[in-house]
């Protein structure tokens, strides 16, 4: 035992920890995130959803193909998301992206990690980071995506490798719509220097929070033109209730990894 940890509970009673997401004193596994919060965090069924896209289901049923995959087939042959972008866990994930609470990068990972064991991710060479923005890079000191799936590569055994995409300059895609994420993404990435290291693998391409997929569409279609073969893992995933694209379910397929 490290000595911090022997003298946590003194120093806790001294100066009780509060969560950073609720604002009550945190009482559980971690300091600034206390256990009611932690229990709200949803994670997405990993039945009930598009077997391509891993969008979910408004209802409980067996893995289907969503409307949107069958007329548009999307540059990722997998896609999944670990967890609802609502309530704390989307708190959380606002606060480390842009209040730079970095404290709150231990809870995220450790519920990555448990979302994982039941995932059964499919084997990937390396993991590929949505890259931020220079400017953002040195306003905030760090790339969100970047440090989350750095110990997911470790986990899996594989490299984290940066340098395969580059984000242009532009406008944020926070609070846009559907329509408008497409139009401002489209050419928001490019390939980077390394972009030659990809060809003929499987590379698992990693962001926060999936919102309306132009995002992971627009650096999905890049890796795939050069030559890779591409899967998609989100820690966050919003779901639009009253999407259509979602609702019908007439192509039955059985799950299977790609």
């Amino acid at each position: 035992m490290m000595p911090k940890d022997f003298l946590r509970p003194f120093l806790d009673a001294l100066y009780p920890p509060f969560c950073l997401l609720c604002g009550q004193i945190s009482h559980g596994l971690f300091p600034h995130c206390c256990r009611l919060c932690c229990r709200g965090f949803r994670r997405v069924s990993k039945s009930a959803v598009c077997v391509i896209c891993g969008a979910p289901f408004h209802q409980d049923d067996l893995p289907h193909t969503c409307l949107e995959c069958l007329l548009h087939k999307p540059p990722f042959i997998w896609c999944r998301g670990l967890y609802h972008y609502d309530g704390p866990l989307a708190r959380a994930v606002t606060l480390l992206k842009y209040g730079g609470r970095l404290s709150l990068l231990g809870v995220l990972d450790h519920f990555s990690e448990g979302a994982l064991d039941d995932l059964e991710l499919p084997q990937v060479d390396l993991v590929v980071p949505v890259p931020t923005t220079r400017s953002r890079m040195v306003r905030r000191g760090f790339n969100p995506s970047g440090a989350l799936a750095l110990p997911l590569a470790d986990r899996l055994g594989v490299p984290l490798t940066n340098g395969i995409l580059v984000r242009r300059r532009g406008s944020s895609q926070a609070a846009q719509g559907r329509k408008r994420r497409e139009e401002n993404v489209r050419r928001a990435y490019r390939p980077g220097r390394a972009i030659g290291n990809i060809s003929g693998k499987r590379v698992l391409l990693f962001d926060d929070v999936y919102t309306t997929g132009a995002t992971v569409r627009s650096c999905a279609r890049i890796l795939k033109r050069n030559g890779a073969q591409v899967l998609v893992l989100t820690l966050a995933r919003r779901v639009f209730s009253q999407d259509p694209d979602h609702f019908l379910m007439d192509d039955p397929v059985r799950c299977q990894d790609p």
